[in-house]
């Protein structure tokens, strides 16, 4: 039997490490800072987010609370306003959740780029918020420059009250001073602030095909935004970090591949948006996030934003999706939600996994797949086991493969594979596997274990392959997984992983491996081999 080599089975998974980026939710259910206080430790026994949006109120003379997310407004704001709201973020007590926002909103968007009386009120309301953040412990500010509310638009052209005595050109040099008058007045209040934008410039990546991104800017609905950032980045501390959040396509995306589409044109010309002299700066401040739209999970098909099953099940649709755009992310990844929740306040919806059964355990699986199969073959009763002769039982020769699998070597490999009282061990393998085939599902998830214990030189691992139907192998990711943590006391390891079944595949190759063996006394043996369908 014909194997590809290890070169081609490098897993296209995220590893899962410190490094992961954060997972958040956001949406119509985010918490104020009361609520944020009382419900936040309800919210993190859901046990899969590293954080929220909190939406700011201030309580006004009258002893109102009113919304103080919508900052780009002639609404005058002062400081003892937020007295309540600072208050409640220092009394809440989060363990896990830490990667919070305070939400930034510009609307109602209807002050002209000109209007300094009305330009110092919105630099104020960035100064008062970014200083909620910062001494509310809060990691930064949600900006979301989405035009929601009438005039709709504070950077289109066409809608600013002086176009007829400006020109777009002006506009560019005015919205650029503006953004250096946000950023003076947060760099003093939080120098190393992150802010994080449901969408900066993914809507007008294919401006940068037009020519002449300058004209171009002139009808679009951002066309002010990347003069408003230059002017950020004017003045901006050398730690503040800005993430790009890409709703737009992440709403839409439904496998690996899309949001790879995602992240790739953004990473390498998200630059291009801001003046020559801040295009390092650019490339080393900014960072890319992932988006999922949790109602396109559970909305019926002819809806717009509609995420096809995939002869899968809704959760297995996020656990997959989640999975993908953590793997594609160096910012953070953000879930939002309109019609259930997360939190306890907001009694009048379902609850997230009431809406979205399953969706727990989908998120479970996509943050750390290694814990979730393991404790996956940890349940009682243990889940089936796909594998045949799963105990390497033999009826030949002891230097044969036990039956029903089968072994492959390079051509370059000469060593010798062994079975015995239950175990395989593989000697002096350059580059070699024992395997069998096993019939799966396209779009079905599937946990795969082993027990390895090595001696010398060489790599154990798992490596995981597909072939069609009718035995062809895919051009479609293939995995390879290795021990992770410490072994026991006997120098016995575990291999775990998740996979799930590409469209094109009709049957997952599971191949216990070794490499780089370059003697005698190098060896690997393996036991407990298993393989295993996660229910959807």
């Amino acid at each position: 039997m014909q194997l590809i080599p290890l070169v081609f089975l490098l897993s296209t998974a995220a590893p899962v490490s410190a490094a992961r980026s954060p997972l958040i939710c956001t949406g119509w259910d985010s918490p104020n800072a009361r609520q944020f206080r009382d419900g936040v430790a309800a919210f993190e026994r859901w046990g899969t987010f590293d954080g929220t949006t909190i939406q700011p109120t201030r309580r006004t003379k009258d002893g109102v609370d009113r919304d103080a997310k919508h900052a780009f407004s002639h609404e005058r704001w002062q400081w003892g306003d937020f007295a309540q709201a600072l208050a409640d973020l220092r009394a809440a007590r989060p363990t896990t959740c830490r990667e919070n926002y305070l939400m930034l909103y510009a609307n109602p968007g209807d002050v002209d780029w000109f209007d300094d009386d009305g330009w110092a009120e919105i630099v104020n309301h960035w100064r008062l918020l970014a200083r909620l953040a910062r001494q509310g412990g809060l990691r930064g500010l949600l900006y979301d420059a989405e035009p929601y509310v009438k005039p709709y638009s504070q950077f289109l052209y066409r809608a600013q009250a002086g176009r007829d005595q400006h020109t777009f050109a002006q506009y560019v040099v005015q919205a650029r001073r503006r953004g250096r008058e946000v950023m003076q007045a947060v760099r003093q209040e939080f120098p190393d602030i992150t802010i994080f934008s449901y969408r900066l410039f993914s809507d007008m990546l294919d401006l940068l095909e037009s020519g002449d991104l300058a004209t171009a800017l002139e009808a679009d609905t951002y066309g002010l935004q990347p003069a408003f950032v230059d002017g950020w980045l004017d003045v901006a501390a050398p730690g503040m970090k800005v993430i790009e959040g890409t709703e737009d396509p992440g709403y839409k995306a439904n496998s690996l591949a899309q949001y790879q589409a995602a992240f790739a044109p953004l990473r390498l010309k998200i630059a291009d948006f801001v003046a020559p002299e801040h295009r390092e700066a650019a490339n080393r401040q900014f960072r890319i996030g992932q988006s999922l739209f949790l109602d396109a999970y559970v909305s019926p098909p002819q809806d717009t934003w509609h995420i096809p099953h995939v002869g899968s099940t809704p959760a297995a649709r996020l656990a997959s999706n989640v999975a993908s755009a953590l793997a594609t992310s160096d910012g953070l990844v953000w879930l939002y939600g309109e019609h259930a929740t997360w939190w306890p306040h907001a009694r009048d919806k379902p609850t997230w996994p009431d809406k979205l059964p399953g969706a727990i355990a989908a998120l479970r699986r996509a943050r750390d797949p290694i814990t979730f199969a393991r404790d996956f073959f940890a349940q009682r009763p243990a889940p089936k086991n796909l594998l045949r002769n799963d105990d390497f039982a033999l009826t030949g020769p002891a230097a044969a493969p036990p039956d029903g699998w089968f072994v492959w070597q390079d051509d370059a490999s000469h060593g010798q594979l062994t079975s015995a009282g239950g175990r395989i061990e593989l000697r002096a393998v350059l580059d070699g596997v024992f395997g069998q085939a096993v019939a799966v599902k396209p779009g079905h998830s599937y946990a795969v274990k082993v027990h390895m214990k090595t001696q010398g030189r060489g790599l154990g691992a798992l490596r995981v392959g597909w072939k069609t139907a009718a035995g062809k192998w895919t051009p479609g990711d293939k995995h390879t997984f290795v021990a992770t943590g410490p072994g026991g006391a006997d120098g016995w390891r575990e291999i775990v992983g998740v996979v799930e079944v590409p469209p094109d595949a009709g049957l997952l190759i599971f191949m216990p491996s070794a490499a780089s063996q370059f003697g005698e006394s190098d060896r690997c043996w393996f036991d407990d081999a298993a393989l295993a369908e996660i229910p959807d």
